[in-house]
């Protein structure tokens, strides 16, 4: 199967995001899309909304939106970056139910306290909240974390408790996720209200399985770092590989990449990652001008940082190395994107 590449507009200003816009323009060079990051500032406080409703129960399972949480925790780079997280639902009148929203975990920052966040929204993430309160999600996000330069909003549906009374105003940029029933009418065009009116963006997705992809996208994007070219493969059994290419922009230090799938019980890596530049290897891991890799791993994800970069491309296979899920394709999502920053 031929892969197909994607690239998505980032910035967290105006600025940034026309550079970029023209950067994706047909016939463009690539080099403006590195170039952006020189005027953009990374954000150091991030705010977590998470739908924890009783339809996730069937609508993320899998808990993936667990899973695109711990990857945003897990980047290498994000460590200062303080960030909290609330989850909400709606009250069904119930004896003995949760709150309409609560914390899962306060504002702190993530290098410290990232074995702790990511304990907590493994216990606290379970599809026990009921309906859909829009009003309880910004009210608990605010209390939460005040100072935070940015939110991130995830649901599967609409508003279903009472009149919506508009909380994402007045607060920072809102990256909004949506998936399954929020994408629709009436709800959708919410969702896409709450990302413009507060300066962020919308992401609407049919079902839960580019949630870890989208979070990503959404990550570099607050971290200054270029717009993701996107790679989407099939594999069918262990041992397959797939080999690709990025051409590296003449000030990028670093380039991260992303591999996210859907099951735990498939797994996947990458290797062979080396520079090429006029058909001769210039930079490849453990030589005199060598790749330097800072690796992540979830059950889901892999993140690996390339530093030491020099002009050319980057070239690199991704390879399965299980694929126990059961099913007869299992797809990989690999994103590459690139920054001025160590």
């Amino acid at each position: 199967m031929k892969p197909r590449r994607s690239a998505a507009l980032a910035g967290t200003g105006g600025l940034v995001a026309l550079v970029s816009a023209l950067a994706l323009a047909p016939g463009a060079p690539a080099e403006p899309t590195a170039l952006a990051a020189a005027s953009c500032s990374p954000v150091s406080n991030i705010e977590a909304i998470i739908d924890d409703s009783g339809s996730m129960s069937f609508t993320d399972a899998d808990k993936l939106r667990v899973s695109a949480l711990q990857l945003l925790i897990d980047t290498p780079g994000n460590e200062k970056i303080t960030l909290g997280a609330v989850e909400f639902g709606g009250a069904l009148g119930l004896p003995g139910e949760p709150p309409a929203a609560d914390v899962v975990f306060p504002p702190e920052p993530i290098g410290p306290n990232a074995a702790g966040m990511k304990g907590a929204l493994q216990a606290k993430i379970n599809a026990d909240n009921g309906l859909t309160d829009y009003n309880a999600a910004f009210a608990a996000a605010q209390a939460d974390n005040p100072n935070a330069k940015a939110r991130i909003f995830l649901t599967d549906g609409g508003h279903v408790s009472g009149e919506y009374t508009n909380g994402h105003r007045g607060g920072p940029p809102t990256y909004v996720i949506g998936f399954s029933g929020a994408t629709f009418g009436e709800d959708g065009d919410r969702l896409r209200t709450i990302a413009s009116e507060t300066g962020g963006r919308a992401f609407l997705q049919t079902d839960d399985r580019s949630l870890q992809a989208v979070m990503n996208e959404i990550g570099t994007t607050l971290t200054c770092q270029s717009p993701p070219e996107a790679f989407k493969d099939a594999f069918s059994s262990a041992g397959q590989s797939r080999a690709h290419g990025v051409s590296i922009a003449s000030r990028a230090r670093t380039a991260q990449l992303t591999l996210s799938w859907s099951s735990p019980l498939d797994s996947f890596t990458i290797g062979q990652l080396r520079v090429v530049k006029r058909g001769r290897v210039v930079a490849v891991v453990s030589r005199k001008r060598h790749l330097r890799l800072t690796t992540r791993k979830g059950s889901t994800f892999l993140v690996v940082k390339v530093a030491g970069l020099t002009t050319g491309k980057l070239q690199f296979k991704v390879r399965a190395t299980r694929i126990g899920s059961g099913s007869s394709s299992v797809n990989l999502t690999t994103q590459v994107t690139q920054s001025r920053r160590r």
